[in-house]
């Protein structure tokens, strides 16, 4: 026998939330469960029906592959959940005792959300305010969360407008909210047509962040309330920034220090030399010693970027780049062998060290032979 449109069996449409689904699932299986009709087989198979529908469309991935495929057979979708006792599908005797049951619809909070934000090195050094627009889920301001129109809506006449029913299981009774209408106490008539009886509805909504000086790439801000908003007046979720720091064309950074590599001829490593040179704060002449070493490493203090919690600023590296010409002209090889003449062993000391280390190293292999 085929069976029934799961979405037809909890009467829902097939663009429903998964809160709708759940409220749909708990009205129905309340009304058929075999606990309340133990002589009807007809209200067992019912309920048997609705539980399946339930566990598939309340399952991201099991409800995408019915969307897809429709009902399959074998082990495409099985229930793991029986529900067999009245206790298992409403929660333990004891729940609502100490969660507050018998109150109106629990409250819910909203989604927190994640936004990927992109920085300038300058604007993660300095700080910077932004302006984001951020997709989400928000009251409606039409019916303010109530999902009604005005006058749209009517009492429950199950609980009388109380939301919530006292039930008798044993010898013991519990106040529950009152599954007709989820612990509202009214049912909508007429649904809002802003949020189609939701209460909430789908924006952008423009959001200031304040980036605080000193973030690198990883850092994390945390922004309370502006997360999706909560449904049944529950709290908004948080919206979290990630922040991604682009890479400069001169710094690089390293904690809060900034290294800065700059290039100088082999003729202005041995002479020294004043040059100008970026920092984060404009430019600033530079001095390189004579006899500068490739790769050699220069501090300015106080020229890094200013920690996110002290406030204290770091350092600033400059790093020599030897540039080495590829190709001389004849005049230049001349030059340089006269260099070569009228050098000494200590004006290369790393050189001589090198030489004396290799002989002592060949008089060794000399003997060994």
């Amino acid at each position: 026998m085929s069976k029934r449109d799961y979405y037809e069996v909890l009467g829902v449409g097939r663009d429903a939330s998964s809160e709708q689904i759940k409220r749909a699932f708990k009205k129905l299986a309340f009304e058929y469960h075999p606990d309340r009709n133990p002589d009807d087989k007809g209200n067992e198979d019912k309920f048997k029906e609705i539980n399946e529908a339930y566990q598939i469309l309340s399952d991201e991935n099991k409800r995408a592959q019915y969307d897809s495929f429709g009902h399959l057979s074998g082990e495409g979708f099985q229930s793991n959940q029986n529900f067999s006792n009245f206790g298992d599908l409403f929660g333990s005797l004891f729940e609502d005792v100490f969660t507050g049951g018998g109150s109106r619809t629990k409250a819910q909070r909203g989604r927190d959300l994640k936004y990927d934000l992109e920085l300038m090195f300058e604007e993660a050094v300095f700080g910077i305010d932004k302006d984001i627009e951020i997709p989400k889920h928000s009251t409606c301001s039409t019916c303010s969360g109530t999902g009604a129109q005005s006058g749209g809506q009517t009492t429950c006449g199950t609980c009388s407008g109380s939301g919530s029913m006292n039930y008798s299981q044993g010898f013991l009774t519990i106040n529950r909210t009152c599954a007709n209408c989820q612990g509202s106490g009214y049912i909508v008539t007429k649904p809002c047509k802003s949020c189609e009886g939701n209460g909430l509805v789908f924006e952008n909504k423009k959001v200031k962040v304040k980036v605080p000086a000193g973030v690198e790439t990883g850092s994390r801000l945390r922004m309370r309330g502006e997360g999706e908003s909560g449904y049944n007046g529950g709290p908004s979720g948080d919206l979290f920034i990630e922040l991604h720091v682009k890479e400069h064309e001169f710094f690089k950074r390293h904690d809060n220090n900034i290294i800065l590599e700059v290039p100088i001829s082999f003729v202005h490593a041995a002479m020294g030399t004043k040059i100008e040179i970026p920092t984060i704060e404009g430019k600033e002449e530079f001095k390189f010693p004579a006899g500068t070493q490739p790769g050699q490493s220069f501090k300015i203090k106080g020229k890094g970027i200013a920690d996110l919690r002290s406030g204290r600023k770091g350092d600033m590296y400059v790093v020599s780049q030897v540039e080495i010409p590829k190709k001389i002209t004849s005049k230049q090889k001349e030059l340089l062998k006269e260099f070569e003449k009228l050098s000494k062993a200590e004006d290369q000391p790393l050189v001589s060290k090198f030489i004396s280390k290799f002989q002592n190293y060949i008089e060794k292999i000399v003997v060994f032979n």
